[in-house]
């Protein structure tokens, strides 16, 4: 297999060469995941939280991850700054709430009439860990991912193997590291590089793997929920999507552009509940691309490593190539280009921020059907509230959405009919609550029901069981 090479992308750099795990590699950490579970497992709950917590501790403490994190991913480190803190609190918080998730039951048997003589019968209703979990990370948030993929499934009583993006494998394998310096026994948490698709091959084949966690491309999510379900694996996928912001002619529309310019153009608009499309009634349209385009205009792209920089560089040349067809797609079916639209010249994969206006109903063009994970901003107007929810529901995606309007049986009316897994009123597309599910609808939502997130996270990696006791 050929070597995984790490590059900055604002940069260019190469940081790293690795070499990539082979199948049989990958075979070996699962069997020593295995072997690791039923110490781990065995571990009384309160071990495992203070293990988490000071874990959390130890990150919060290291200086040196936070580099690490802006050199593989370019993103700006105020953001990363930020997304530390998240990966810090879904730590935390996955020791807080193991204690009420894991608690069971004892249901009152003697209330059926069958079987008989429930009433000399005590049932205790308990959750067990399942065993070895693989998880796959996304490159645009590669510590909050780590994150989710290890505490909650770990402080269940579960072993993890994580492979990380071939971008962003640094900030996995440090945050691996500080895993074992706080005490988790070697082989609960594991990482592995390499090709996606030989590792998953093995994720999916290999009968001692019971659970997979995913979070990456819908088309990819779609593939491993198939091959997962399959072989009677559990499976949690956290896919991409599309989400829209509605614009009414009486919301705050200073307040409304600034919301989503933030949340289209954070991380280079490389997260799956950006800011996608945004569709503003008619007549304040001309007004609100005036204010968005000013909105825009002033962030501030640049070093990573400045502290004044807003907006980074994208993932990889291949994606700033992305971009251009995006925006040559959109110009082409009757967008206007309002602002950016090209590569930066200078060193690194930079795509400047983009606005593409569009005079009536748009046209099938990308930017408004697909997921784009850049920085391109597709807005067009509509004429009442009925075409508004027509648009945002447009898509084959439901992730998160946002309504901005002073109206709010009008926020609610248009919130329940728009098809998405949450909907924002006057607020970003970007909110979300680490210890709540997190996930959508449509495409957007492959997991049968589950969704990301601490507490649905523990439920779904462990098991139901019951202790029935005769007290006859």
């Amino acid at each position: 297999m050929p070597d995984v090479v790490v590059v900055n992308p604002a940069t260019e750099e190469v940081l790293a060469v690795l070499p990539s795990a082979s199948r049989e590699e990958v075979r070996r950490a699962i069997d020593e995941a295995e072997d690791a579970f039923y110490r781990w497992s065995e571990l009384p709950l309160r071990e495992r939280a203070k293990l988490l917590r000071r874990a959390a501790d130890l990150i919060e403490a290291d200086d040196t991850l936070i580099n690490t994190l802006v050199a593989e991913s370019g993103k700006p480190i105020r953001d990363a700054r930020a997304e530390l803190r998240r990966a810090i609190e879904i730590f935390r918080a996955s020791a807080e709430e193991a204690k009420y998730i894991l608690e069971g039951k004892i249901p009152r048997v003697d209330a059926y009439d069958y079987p008989l003589a429930n009433e000399n019968r005590i049932a205790m209703e308990v959750r067990e860990p399942m065993g070895v979990v693989a998880g796959a990370l996304s490159y645009n948030n590669p510590a909050s991912t780590f994150a989710h993929k290890i505490a909650p499934v770990i402080a269940a009583g579960n072993t993890v193997i994580a492979k990380p993006s071939s971008h962003t494998p640094l900030t996995a394998l440090k945050m691996a590291q500080i895993l074992q310096k706080a005490g988790v026994p070697q082989g609960v948490v594991q990482v592995v590089v390499g090709s996606g698709e030989e590792i998953f091959n093995e994720f999916v084949d290999n009968p001692k793997v019971v659970g997979i966690s995913f979070t990456g491309s819908t088309a990819v999510g779609l593939q491993v929920a198939a091959k997962a379900a399959g072989r009677g694996k559990k499976f949690m996928i956290a896919p991409g999507g599309s989400d829209p912001a509605i614009v009414f002619a009486d919301a705050d529309l200073e307040a409304a552009a600034s919301i989503i310019a933030r949340a289209r153009f954070e991380n280079a608009g490389q997260n799956c509940n950006a800011t996608k499309r945004v569709f503003v009634e008619r007549k304040v349209y001309d007004k609100f691309l005036d204010i968005l385009r000013r909105k825009i205009a002033a962030i501030k792209v640049g070093d990573p490593m400045d502290e004044s920089t807003e907006m980074g560089p994208v993932i990889s040349d291949k994606m700033v190539k992305a971009m251009e067809g995006i925006v040559a797609d959109a110009v082409e079916k009757g967008g206007k280009l309002l602002y950016g639209g090209r590569r930066m010249q200078r060193k690194g994969y930079f795509f400047e921020p983009t606005l593409v206006a569009f005079d009536g109903r748009p046209p099938e063009a990308k930017a408004f059907r697909e997921e784009v994970f850049g920085p391109v901003l597709p807005v067009a107007p509509f004429e009442d509230e009925r075409e508004a929810v027509e648009l945002a529901n447009w898509t084959q995606y439901g992730l998160q959405s946002a309504v901005f309007t002073s109206d709010y049986k009008r926020a609610f009316r248009v919130a329940r009919a728009i098809k998405a897994g949450a909907v924002m009123i006057n607020d970003s597309t970007r909110v979300r609550f680490d210890a709540l599910p997190y996930g959508g609808v449509k495409m957007s939502g492959l997991s049968a029901g589950w969704r990301e997130g601490v507490r649905s996270t523990m439920l779904l990696f462990t098991e139901i069981k019951y202790y029935v006791l005769n007290i006859a």
